[in-house]
């Protein structure tokens, strides 16, 4: 049953058409609008939104219900990257450095594009300044090229300078 709800849920989209900055809010419930903007009634809004099934329009306003985005559970990568690991009971969210390591290295534009919508550009930034201890030169070029870094910000490139290379 829950499942079935999660489906269903909806979050109401308020566009202010006179405002140039922040003209979009979004709130949880129609009630909540209205208790917010006292101007507007419940119950006339509720009726039109419920019976015509299309966004209430004015000359100041345009409000819409909208189903709620849910978040896949796993990203759409491809297995080989992850060949060592049993890829369909992977915890995607705890195996982030990794599969960003992966990605970063041996992914094509498009995977990375798949794994920053997956975990966010700034979780992806954050895994690379302050937990992925590894990434080969390639790919330290590659990161910061894409997300606009110096070497210097990244765990991988300090860690690096710090050892000792002995084969030089």
């Amino acid at each position: 049953m829950q499942e079935q709800t999660d489906q269903n849920r909806r979050v109401l989209v308020v566009q202010w058409k006179k405002l140039a900055e922040h003209s979009l809010e979004i709130f949880s419930s129609l009630k909540n609008f209205c208790e917010n903007h006292p101007s507007y009634n419940y119950n006339t809004l509720n009726n039109y939104l419920s019976k015509r099934k299309i966004p209430f329009e004015n000359d100041e306003i345009r409000i819409e219900r909208k189903p709620v985005q849910q978040r896949s559970p796993k990203p759409d990568l491809p297995k080989h990257l992850f060949w060592e690991f049993d890829y369909d009971k992977m915890d995607w969210q705890r195996s982030f450095r990794t599969v960003i390591e992966r990605v970063i290295e041996r992914g094509l534009p498009a995977e990375w594009e798949t794994m920053i919508n997956f975990y966010s550009r700034n979780r992806v930034i954050s895994a690379l300044t302050e937990d992925i201890p590894y990434l080969t030169d390639h790919g330290m070029e590659a990161a910061c090229t894409y997300f606009q870094l110096s070497k210097a910000q990244l765990k991988c490139y300090t860690r690096k300078q710090l050892r000792q290379e002995h084969w030089n």
